[in-house]
């Protein structure tokens, strides 16, 4: 969208087409008609589905553009407060024959700093990128849903583990987890704002466990393991909850793992930032040890 031949507006940008004006500022009265072009996004890459909760969320990335938007738009606020007392500069006065040698050459120098703060801010963006990468862990510890499953993916990854979702259309698993001893599990993920992981996920893995048997390229069926996050708001070591004593008991006769994602944090936490394959091959043993009951991970070694 655009303007043509605003009457009576500050004149801020237009296109390569001179009379379509994109951005503009009316004075009406006291206060200001600010006149922006059209906000283009990737809604994919900004808004993602929670199934379990039937509904959608902003993504980080989403959050971080919101945030710098809303900062655009107080400095614009800031900015025409402080000038309102001022006309607006008409647009024939911003012909040559009206600016100075000097104004000129500020102009230049403004131009050159805003292509400075334009890398800088697109820099940035590429480091938020990797921030927010680099802090995946962190969803261990209070989140939920898709986040949850990435995070504990990524968690598995640092543990030496092959693991990734798997959805074919018919079958949708959380993940499929591959050791490097060539044990194959199945993984469900699950977050409790306030309370401990119940037999509903439970039940949930032993019907994922079985149609993933059924499938015609496994010969052996997979052993499970349930990622929980109970009392996800709480601050870890608050916590009091695990999970129920009938997805405990249903655990063990199935022989099913079960894994606290804030104690998976520490230990791949600690991995990330150490190289220590022993170690590494004792949480992973831990696992196979905790089948049918809840993990317990080595004490992570003093540094």
């Amino acid at each position: 969208m655009y303007l043509e031949n605003p009457n009576e507006a500050n004149i801020i940008f237009t296109g390569k087409d001179k009379s379509k004006v994109l951005g503009a500022i009316y004075k009406i009265g006291k206060g200001h008609i600010v006149a922006l072009p059209y906000l283009s996004y990737d809604e994919d890459k900004f808004v993602k589905y929670n199934e379990e909760e039937d509904q959608n969320y902003w993504t980080n990335e989403a959050l971080e553009f919101g945030e710098t938007l809303a900062n655009c738009l107080l400095a614009i606020d800031q900015q025409l407060t402080q000038s309102s007392e001022k006309t607006p500069t008409p647009k024939w006065a911003l012909e040559l024959e009206f600016t100075s040698k000097r104004a000129l050459e500020i102009q230049k120098l403004i131009h050159k700093n805003e292509k400075e703060i334009e890398d800088l801010n697109f820099r940035n963006r590429e480091l938020n990128l990797e921030l927010a990468e680099e802090n995946v862990l962190n969803d261990l510890l209070f989140e939920q849903g898709k986040p949850l499953e990435k995070a504990v993916t990524k968690a598995l990854t640092i543990l030496g583990y092959h693991a990734e979702n798997y959805d074919d259309g018919v079958l949708e698993l959380d993940q499929i987890i591959i050791s490097p001893e060539k044990l194959r599990f199945i993984g469900e993920c699950e977050g409790k704002d306030s309370k401990d992981i119940n037999i509903t996920k439970f039940r949930q893995l032993l019907e994922s466990l079985n149609a993933d048997f059924a499938r015609d390229e496994v010969q052996e069926k997979a052993f499970g393991i349930i990622f929980g996050n109970p009392q996800r708001l709480e601050e870890p070591k608050k916590r009091t909850l695990d999970f129920t004593q009938k997805c405990k008991i249903g655990a063990e006769r199935e022989k099913i793992a079960l894994v606290k994602t804030d104690e998976l944090y520490s230990v791949a936490n600690y991995l990330q930032e150490h190289k220590n394959d022993k170690f590494k091959k004792a949480c992973r043993d831990a696992i196979i040890k905790g089948l049918g009951k809840v993990v317990k991970f080595p004490q992570i070694p003093k540094t």
